[in-house]
């Protein structure tokens, strides 16, 4: 085990890491309108540009993940960074569809890295009754990153917002690459090829429990990608708010947030002493509260109503963050929490966050965002029922991953 002083220090870092590649991944959505009015994008190419750079992020972290069990995961995460750099500097200087969606996609596939091998770090740094706390701070960098994401973009526009990112990212390569943490995980899973992991894939999808929460994770994944990726041009384009108020709506939404997060680890950490899936029912709690707070939100004309909405969503949505990374840590087995992570996320992405982002950009098309995003919101619905069904079978799981 590591000392406390390196533990936390190594969750500031990767906390920061993790606020870049979030800041990376949400600098983009404020330029629709520039991008439009620059180079005649339509809305169906700004959908597919969001796609390209999700589904290569989901596409990386299988291998990721399988690696961070078998190689030094702080090598592992500052090759991310360095790719993730390479790729913010890319789209800096592209000109088409083509050319921004390629380099989008190698930022995507060098953050993918960050949240699986890093999860696997500090849920071993961390392991007891506060992982999901620890956890939940470390993804305060997702929330931090994905507001300054939006202001860095609304702020320098193109191609200010991609240098700004890149930046920091180069920066972190050397930091990350001599944190003092151990460079792999206890019990260590053996080096193997594509059979050995698809055989670890096996047979952590054999877990019931793993599969039921994979499937919730997608489904709020799905509507989250939705909401974060039109979010900013749905107040823009359907309230008629200037760029600086619908900025001004995420930036105080971010309170709410901040606020979720750190109520859904400490909540999720409590339940789980009351019951075994506890940390799985705080989540069910803060999505189904979600629900009723995204229709108002969607639904409000700009005033209190919105601001308060959009507050509220932000809270209860946060929830998940510290819970659902614990739960997967907690579940994996023999060695393979990286892997086990990154399952998880690469269904999240692939199936959720990326078709979510692109096919409420085809729906707002053929209708408006206002029917799209509230049809986004059933998805929330979704998640709720089957992560209740995760909840009903996590006795299932081996009692050595518990």
């Amino acid at each position: 085990m590591i000392s406390r002083r390196a533990a936390w220090y190594a969750l500031g870092v990767l906390a920061f890491a993790n606020l870049v590649n979030y800041g990376l991944r949400n600098s983009f959505q404020p330029l629709y309108p520039e991008l439009r009015a620059k180079f005649g994008f339509t809305d169906g190419e700004l959908g597919f540009i969001g796609f390209t750079y999700m589904f290569a992020h989901a596409a990386a972290t299988l291998p990721m993940g399988w690696a961070g069990d078998r190689f030094d995961r702080r090598r592992l995460i500052a090759l991310g960074m360095g790719l993730a750099s390479i790729g913010a500097a890319a789209a800096a200087v592209a000109g088409h569809v083509a050319s921004l969606a390629a380099a989008r996609a190698i930022s995507g596939l060098g953050t993918a890295a960050v949240v699986p091998v890093a999860n696997s770090i500090l849920g071993e740094a961390f392991d007891g009754p506060k992982k999901a706390i620890a956890l939940a701070l470390f993804n305060l960098g997702l929330i931090l990153g994905g507001v300054a994401g939006f202001g860095v973009g609304a702020g320098l526009g193109f191609p200010g917002a991609f240098y700004a990112f890149a930046i920091p990212a180069a920066i972190l390569v050397g930091v990350i690459a001599i944190l003092p943490v151990a460079p792999k995980r206890t019990g260590a899973a053996a080096s193997g090829g594509a059979r050995a992991f698809l055989a670890d894939a096996r047979e952590l999808l054999s877990i019931r429990p793993l599969r039921w929460l994979a499937a919730s994770s997608t489904a709020m994944a799905f509507a989250t990608g939705g909401y974060l990726g039109w979010l900013l041009d749905f107040l823009q384009t359907e309230r008629h708010m200037s760029k600086e108020s619908a900025t001004q709506v995420l930036g105080v939404s971010i309170i709410g947030a901040l606020a979720g997060v750190i109520t859904g680890g400490r909540i999720g950490d409590r339940l789980r002493v009351r019951h075994r899936a506890g940390r799985l029912y705080a989540i069910v709690l803060g999505l189904g509260l979600t629900v009723p707070c995204a229709i108002v939100c969607i639904e409000a004309q700009p005033g209190p109503l919105l601001y308060v909405g959009a507050v509220l969503t932000m809270f209860f949505v946060s929830w998940y963050h510290g819970p659902i990374a614990a739960s997967v840590d907690d579940l994996a087995t023999g060695g393979r929490a990286a892997t086990a992570q990154s399952l998880v996320i690469f269904s999240m992405h692939a199936l959720g966050t990326a078709p979510g982002w692109w096919l409420i950009g085809i729906v707002a098309g053929r209708t408006s965002l206002t029917t799209a995003m509230l049809a986004n919101t059933g998805m929330v619905v979704v998640a709720v029922l089957l992560m209740i069904r995760a909840g009903r079978v996590y006795g299932s799981a081996p009692p050595a991953a518990l």
